[in-house]
């Protein structure tokens, strides 16, 4: 740990902040079964250069390590008070991005941030770096009101978020917190909830051959075809009737939570050349689960396996059932942070945007960070920069500038005390 002296002009231009780490592609992605992490440790070490620009504040690099050695460094900025402690939550990983995008006419490289009107554009710059600015901003301001907090807070700001968590499941190996807020997560809403995922493979065999020969072949495309489309049409709707007592987000088709199957990937076997002149022998279909919040993974993978096994006895076909990854959603435990999160999201609305807004309760679709704060028995709850406009994981992905200001002052609303 470690102070440094202020340079508030620098800390307190969001703008800046953000196109600096969105220039930075701290990209994540699944390879082989194998987790590839780019540029972590570079980003990290940029993030702890902006949080040590705030005198007063305790500033920490932590070489988390996977059982295989590998690095998912996380960065704890705080400030010493004795008090209840808050982990706010953010993450510096990304999903991929494919460029260039086009923006207003413009080819746009996503790693080359583009500020127009009154957004940013980047990958990261909604999911979820603009978070990490919000901590940077709330945290600057935080240190000069000490005596006025009845919280402690810190900011979490870990990897590996997009590929289930690692970096805090790790950092909570060796720190605990008697609260904590996700600001990967929505601006119209308190997140109350976040769904469990389910992913995996079905792999369907056949026999390879020459195309012009089909008759000695068996061809693995065109059962893949029909086994899909009898298990879609069994399991989906068993899926969709799965519902939640939380709210599903506005823009949502069901007023609450729900359920939901998608296949999201197929392609040939791994070692299947693709030429148009040969019937391949194995499909590979992988597909997305997502549980409702109180929903155990445990039943939801005894369901899918019986499903599973009544298609491949319908029709014939040979094929292999593969779960690469299960994990439970999460719920709000403490009544009294999902009333503090709501006054202080509304206050933060009145301060930042001057409006009276309104703000409800949801689960989130998607899964997040949550989950582990929840495993461990520490209440949390979500609130970020989130639009359902932003592009999350899409082109042309962006943050309003004006929430980066709503988060962290949001932040600074949960942690000061109430007259």
């Amino acid at each position: 740990m470690n102070i440094s002296p202020v340079h508030l002009e620098s800390v307190l231009d969001s703008t800046k902040i953000l196109r600096k780490l969105v220039s930075i592609p701290s990209e994540v992605r699944v390879e082989e079964g194998k987790i590839v992490r780019e540029n972590y440790e570079k980003i990290v070490e940029v993030i702890a250069d902006f949080f040590n620009k705030i005198s007063g504040v305790y500033v920490e690099i932590l070489d988390l390590r996977t059982s295989s050695g590998e690095k998912v460094p996380a960065v704890i900025a705080s400030i010493d008070i004795d008090a209840p402690s808050v982990a706010f939550v953010s993450h510096y990983d990304v999903v991929p991005a494919k460029g260039p995008w086009i923006i207003d006419g413009e080819e746009v490289d996503p790693y080359k941030p583009l500020v127009l009107e009154d957004r940013i554009y980047g990958r990261g710059a909604s999911d979820d770096k603009s978070a990490i600015v919000s901590s940077i901003i709330a945290l600057s301001k935080l240190v000069k009101m000490k005596e006025k907090l009845k919280y402690r807070p810190f900011m979490v700001i870990t990897g590996d978020e997009e590929v289930g968590g690692t970096g805090v499941e790790l950092l909570l190996k060796k720190m605990s917190f008697d609260k904590a807020v996700i600001l990967d997560s929505d601006a119209d809403n308190i997140v109350v909830a976040a769904s469990g995922i389910i992913h995996g493979w079905i792999k369907v065999k056949g026999k390879a051959g020459h195309a012009g020969y089909p008759h000695r072949a068996d061809n693995a495309v065109e059962k893949a075809i029909k086994f899909l489309h009898k298990f879609i049409s069994k399991y989906k709707p068993l899926r969709e009737r799965k519902i939640s007592q939380y709210n599903a987000p506005r823009d949502s088709p069901k007023p609450k939570t729900w359920g939901r199957f998608n296949v999201t990937v197929v392609k040939l076997g791994p070692r299947e050349p693709e030429k148009l002149n040969r019937i391949p022998g194995e499909v590979l279909a992988g597909f997305d689960i997502r549980l409702i919040p109180e929903e155990k993974p445990e039943n939801a993978v005894e369901e899918l396996k019986k499903v599973f096994n009544e298609v491949v006895s319908e029709t014939g076909i040979t094929a292999e059932l593969e779960i690469t990854c299960c994990r439970n959603g999460w719920y709000a435990t403490d009544k009294n942070l999902v009333a503090e999160a709501l006054f202080s999201a509304e206050e933060a609305y009145r301060r930042v945007y001057g409006i009276d807004f309104k703000l409800g309760t949801i689960a989130q679709l998607g899964g997040n960070d949550g989950t582990h704060f929840f495993n461990k028995g520490i209440p949390c709850v979500g609130f970020g920069t989130h639009r359902p406009n932003n592009n999350l994981h899409g082109e042309n992905e962006f943050v309003y500038l004006k929430d980066i200001d709503l988060v962290a002052e949001f932040i600074v609303q949960i942690c000061v005390k109430r007259n």
